[in-house]
C-alpha cells in the first residue's frame, strides 16, 4: 500500500491549518466588515431620520416670522382690544387664505391675556370660540413670557403650533397662534432626500370616532394594527410600514430594521420616535433609504476580502511547507543518502554538507559526521565490503 511521505503529509497539513486559520480570520473579518456595513446603514437612517427635526425647526421659524409680521398690525390689534370679533374675522380671514396657499399654515387663533386664556377667534373656524386653552404650547406662552412652539398631536393627525404674548404698552393684551398640519413634512423631506417616510401615532392618543370621520387616503384603518397606526405615507413608503411596535418603547436612536429588497433595488429600514411639545413619545417616523449602491459595493468588498484572505492563507501555507523543505528535510535527505551508502558498504559515503545551523538537526550531522571517522570514512579505504577469502595458507611446520 503506497502512503504519502512525512514531507507530503507535513504540506498538506500546513496548507490545511492555514486554510482553517484563514477561514476562521476571514470569517472575524467578514463578521466586523458586517458590523461596519450595519454601522453605515444606521447611521444614513439616522441623518435621514434628522430631516424631520430640520423640517420640524425650519417651519417653526416659519410661524414664528410670521407671527411676529401679524402682531405689528395695528388693525388686528384695534379689532381685538376692541373685542370686535366679526371685524376681526374679516381682516384675518383674506390673510389665512394666503398664508395656507403660500405657506401650508391653516390655523390662526387669537386669545384672550390671563393665566388660563382662552379662545377668542378662531379665524379657520369662526363658530368656535370661548373655549379654555391647555395645551403645552399656549401654557409654555404663558409661563415664560416668550414664544410656545412644538407638535400637538390631534384626535387624528399632528399639528405644529408657534404661539407669542401680544403686547401694548408694555403690557400682554393676549395671545395669537399660528399652526400648521404636517402632513406636507413628508413629501418635502422626500423632495430633499429621496427617501421614503411614513408617520405612526399609538392608537390611545388617538380619538376613534375622529379617525372613522378623518377621510385621508395615506391613512391606514382602524383595525390595522393592535399598538400604532399610519397616520401619514409618501407613495413608496408601503414597504416599511410593517412594524406595529410601541412607540414609548422605543430607544432615543431609533431602531434599524435590516434591508427589503424590491426588484433589483435594496433598502434600508429604520424607525425613529417622534415626541409631541410634552416630551412625550406619542408617534415614530419609519424611513425608507435607498441601499443598493452601498449593498453591492458591501458585496464585492466581502467577496475580495474573502479571496484575499484565503489565498494568503494558501501562501502562508506553502511558505511553511518550503522552509520545512529547505530546513530540515532537504538534510535529511542528504543524511539518508550518506547512511544509505554507508550502509551498502561504499566508502567514502558521500561528502559531508556544510553545516548549516547549530541546531538539532545540525547537532545531529556533526555527530554523524564523527561516527564516520571513528569507523575509517576517512582513512582512504575505497570500499568496505569483505575481500573475497584466497588460497589457505599451509601451516606452519609444512604439511
Amino acid at each position: 500500500m503506497r502512503t504519502f511521505s512525512d514531507e507530503a503529509r507535513l504540506l498538506l497539513a500546513a496548507v490545511a491549518l492555514s486554510l482553517a486559520a484563514g477561514g476562521i480570520g476571514a470569517a472575524l473579518v467578514l463578521r466586523h466588515f458586517e458590523e461596519g456595513v450595519e454601522a453605515l446603514g444606521t447611521h444614513l437612517l439616522q441623518g435621514a431620520a434628522e430631516g424631520f427635526a430640520l423640517q420640524q425647526r425650519a417651519e417653526t421659524e416659519k410661524l414664528s416670522s410670521t407671527l411676529d409680521a401679524l402682531l405689528a398690525s395695528a388693525e388686528l390689534r384695534q379689532a381685538f382690544q376692541a373685542g370686535d370679533r366679526e371685524r376681526l374675522q374679516r381682516l384675518a380671514a383674506p390673510v389665512l387664505e394666503t398664508l395656507r396657499a403660500r405657506s401650508h399654515i391653516t390655523h390662526w387663533y387669537f386669545h384672550t391675556a390671563g393665566p388660563s386664556p382662552q379662545v377668542f377667534l378662531r379665524v379657520h373656524r369662526p363658530d368656535l370660540h370661548g373655549d379654555r386653552v391647555r395645551r403645552a404650547t399656549m401654557r409654555r406662552a404663558v409661563e415664560s413670557g416668550d414664544v410656545g412652539a412644538g407638535l400637538e398631536l390631534g384626535r387624528t393627525a399632528f399639528a405644529l403650533r408657534v404661539v407669542r404674548p401680544w403686547v401694548a404698552d408694555g403690557k400682554v393684551i393676549g395671545y395669537m397662534e399660528l399652526a400648521e398640519e404636517i402632513d406636507h413634512f413628508l413629501t418635502a423631506m422626500k423632495g430633499r432626500t429621496g427617501d421614503e417616510y411614513g408617520l405612526l401615532v399609538g392608537k390611545k392618543y388617538l380619538d376613534p370616532a375622529g379617525w372613522a370621520a378623518a377621510v385621508r387616503p395615506s391613512a391606514a384603518s382602524w383595525d390595522a394594527a393592535d399598538d400604532a397606526l399610519v397616520v401619514d405615507a409618501t407613495s413608496g413608503a408601503d414597504g416599511i410600514l410593517g412594524w406595529r411596535g410601541d412607540v414609548e418603547r422605543l430607544p432615543s436612536g431609533g431602531l434599524a430594521l435590516g434591508e427589503v429588497e424590491r426588484g433589483d433595488r435594496v433598502f434600508i429600514r429604520g424607525v425613529f420616535p417622534v415626541a409631541d411639545a410634552t416630551g412625550r413619545r406619542v408617534g415614530a417616523l419609519f424611513v425608507l433609504h435607498d441601499f443598493t449602491a452601498h449593498h453591492q459595493a458591501a458585496r464585492q468588498g466581502r467577496g475580495h476580502a474573502l479571496a484575499v484572505i484565503m489565498l494568503a492563507a494558501l501562501a502562508a501555507g506553502g511558505g511553511v511547507a518550503l522552509l520545512f523543505h529547505r530546513l530540515v528535510f532537504q538534510r535529511l535527505a542528504r543524511l539518508r543518502a550518506r547512511l544509505e551508502r554507508r550502509a551498502a558498504g561504499l566508502a567514502p559515503a558521500g561528502r559531508p554538507g556544510p553545516l548549516a545551523s547549530a541546531d538539532d538537526l545540525g547537532r545531529l550531522e556533526l555527530l554523524y559526521e564523527r561516527v564516520l571517522r571513528d569507523h575509517g570514512e576517512t582513512t582512504g579505504e575505497t570500499s568496505l565490503r569483505p575481500t573475497p577469502a584466497g588460497p589457505a595458507a599451509p601451516p606452519p611446520g609444512g604439511g
